[in-house]
């Protein structure tokens, strides 16, 4: 036989042999799937760019772009690409689940969190342990497979993201490209995520056996039962030192880490109770000052009573160098000059915000709705944006508001940058109390102000300009001002729709919170971060107009100025009980507990509290500038707890 023939004699190796000894012949129907996925996920992301909603550079575009189709093609190689089957596989298993912790804590973070880089490393860890629990209950309930874990990831991914939206969305109206815009994090995230996902796929499957998923069941229920023993043990305000600021929910959340102040506020939907707190002592606090429901008395008319919160109404000229601009509300001081009480209100919130009311089951508490329910009032709520907005359709009713006036009733409604005006929601008040001669309590939230203040869309005549000290502009501050000039018009418009009545009307009017850009305006008028000249100038911020005014037909039925003190200084806990004492109403013993309260804090605040002697005093201040000072605060805090918490209470004017 030639050499050449004794070649040819030799067995070849199959080609399947190649492979490694689990590799499948052709790729499974999943692989194929996780394929196609990537590369549609690939093909999404490019022609998002091409229509310019990447708010990324086009080289990490492109990158994640290459990524996604890869790692959805990964699958196909497993059982192919050495290491990826056998006894090595299994080996870095273990590994690749550990990963998913700190993995899972970057996706959940990153979308939406610019400070992550420079989270204490104490709550960074404190963060980990709570995901490395959370992942081993869905890992053991799951029977430790690869779908578990991905689940995990993608749950945290996809918190991530609606966190990045619902940060996005809360400061201004959303407009349809916001709902698809990517900006950079999420394309990290992306990434990340897409990672993970391709090397789990490599992993091989994990072994069931039914003495296996029982094992595994154990195991979850077991670890389960430990978080919730742990959570419900702990106070993490004491054990973590995690403090949620209701009113700069972000900023805790971007200091601490979402998971350890999302389980806190868990907690906080339940508080302790205050020191000394005592249900019957309340009870005969409140009755000792006149409790049960309200009456009215026969021989007057009962006047209509409306409430407006106008959206960002603030007077900006009390600013160093804005007096006498257009940033002035004229038409709102003509008007406070003939009314019943005005001045400032110190408020909680700055440029919105996340309000405490959407935590509790406010369902039996006393407020204003209950007050004029039990009155035999009809009680209206009116805001023309979406109902759910800051959960208003489940808060109105919970209030027992008769009805709640959403967008729908406001649909062909004059707008302004593309928002129902306020004139279109006084229209809307009239002509309620035009079809009802029964008196009415409404309250009216309106939404024309609205930031952010850089929509456009204004015409040249309903324009200002607001120059700053220096003689510069700012185009934020000039949109604000031209939308706060129009609101300033409406509000003269509606008093003097009012005045005409012969119905008696009193109204309250009050603007929520000054617009955000107020912290980098403060600093240009004033020359110093406001955190850096004291709690007076902080509260410049928080400070917002009020008044409350009659008209002539309510004078004449008995309204009358209530006691201003604190030269006109309050607080919007303090003017509903103020509302109804201007009316001539008669006050509920909670009302009356706090126009007792405003004599020793006239005024409080998320920043801290004004005494009576007009000092401002920040939390924790023992002294508190009056003696009598922190017994209120003391008192106001057992009351408010006694009000939301405990539902069988017998004084509220229920």
């Amino acid at each position: 036989m030639t050499e050449r023939q004794t070649r040819l004699a030799v067995p070849t190796e199959p080609a399947s042999a190649a492979r490694a000894p689990n590799a499948p012949a052709h790729p499974r129907p999943l692989a194929l799937a996780a394929a196609l996925a990537g590369c549609l996920a690939a093909l999404g992301l490019c022609l998002y760019a091409a229509a310019g909603l990447v708010e990324a550079p086009w080289p990490q575009t492109a990158f994640t772009a290459l990524l996604l189709a890869a790692c959805g093609c990964v699958s196909l190689g497993r059982g192919r690409i050495p290491g990826t089957s056998g006894r090595a596989a299994g080996t870095v298993r273990p590994l690749v689940v550990a990963l998913a912790v700190p993995a899972g804590f970057y996706l959940l973070e990153r979308p939406w969190n610019n400070a992550l880089l420079a989270m204490d490393p104490y709550y960074a860890a404190a963060n980990l342990c709570v995901l490395a629990l959370l992942l081993a209950v869905v890992y053991f309930a799951g029977q430790r497979s690869r779908a578990a874990v991905a689940l995990f990831l993608a749950a945290c991914f996809l918190a991530g993201t609606a966190n990045h939206f619902v940060i996005a969305f809360k400061g201004q109206p959303i407009v349809p490209a916001d709902l698809f815009a990517l900006d950079a994090r999420l394309l990290e995230a992306a990434a990340v995520l897409a990672l993970c996902l391709a090397a789990l796929s490599l992993l091989p499957r994990a072994t069931v056996s039914p003495r296996r998923v029982a094992a595994n069941a154990a195991c979850a229920v077991a670890v389960a039962a430990c978080f919730g023993w742990w959570l419900g043990s702990y106070d993490l305000e004491e054990a973590y030192a995690c403090t949620v600021d209701v009113w700069g929910v972000k900023e805790s959340y971007a200091e601490q880490g979402s998971t350890l102040c999302f389980l806190k506020r868990v907690q906080d939907l339940s508080p302790a109770e205050p020191d000394g707190y005592d249900a019957d002592g309340v009870a005969a606090l409140i009755g000792g000052l006149g409790g049960g429901a309200p009456e009215t008395a026969g021989e007057t008319e009962a006047p209509t009573v409306i409430a407006v919160m106008n959206e960002t109404f603030a007077d900006l000229s009390r600013y160093p160098g804005l007096a006498g601009t257009d940033a002035r509300p004229a038409h709102y001081y003509e008007i406070a000059a003939e009314a019943l009480e005005a001045g400032d209100a110190y408020v909680s919130a700055l440029g919105g915000g996340v309000y405490p009311y959407v935590l509790y089951d406010l369902d039996g508490a006393e407020s204003l709705v209950s007050y004029f329910d039990a009155l035999g009032y009809a009680t209206h709520a009116v805001h023309p944006a979406e109902n759910t907005n800051w959960r208003r359709d489940r808060v109105y009713d919970q209030l027992g508001f008769d009805q709640f006036a959403d967008q729908a009733a406001f649909e062909g409604a004059d707008t302004l940058r593309g928002l129902t005006t306020d004139r279109a929601t006084y229209d809307y008040v009239l002509d309620l109390l035009e079809a009802d001669e029964r008196p009415q309590f409404v309250f009216d939230v309106t939404l024309q102000n609205h930031g952010g203040y850089d929509v456009g869309g204004l015409a040249d005549e309903l324009a200002v300009s607001v120059p700053l000290g220096d003689g510069s502009t700012s185009s934020e501050l000039d949109e604000y001002a031209s939308v706060i000039r129009q609101a300033d018009r409406d509000l003269a418009y509606l008093v003097d729709r009012l005045n005409a009545l012969d119905r008696p009307v009193v109204l309250c009017f009050f603007g929520d919170h000054q617009p955000g850009f107020s912290d980098w305006l403060f600093e240009a008028t004033h020359g110093s971060a406001a955190d850096d000249l004291g709690l007076e100038a902080v509260q410049e911020r928080y400070t917002v107009p009020y008044l409350i005014w009659a008209n002539d037909a309510a004078r004449a039925q008995g309204a009358h100025a209530p006691d201003s003190g604190a030269n006109g200084r309050t607080s919007l806990n303090y003017l509903g009980s103020k509302l109804v004492e201007a009316a001539g109403l008669p006050t509920t013993g909670y009302q009356r507990f706090l126009l007792a309260v405003r004599e020793a804090v006239p005024a409080i605040n998320l920043n801290g509290f004004l005494t009576a002697d007009g000092a401002w005093h920040g939390f924790g201040d023992e002294d508190g500038g009056n003696p009598g000072a922190l017994d209120a605060l003391r008192a106001y805090a057992t009351v408010q707890y006694d009000n939301l918490f405990n539902k069988n209470s017998a004084w509220a004017a229920r």
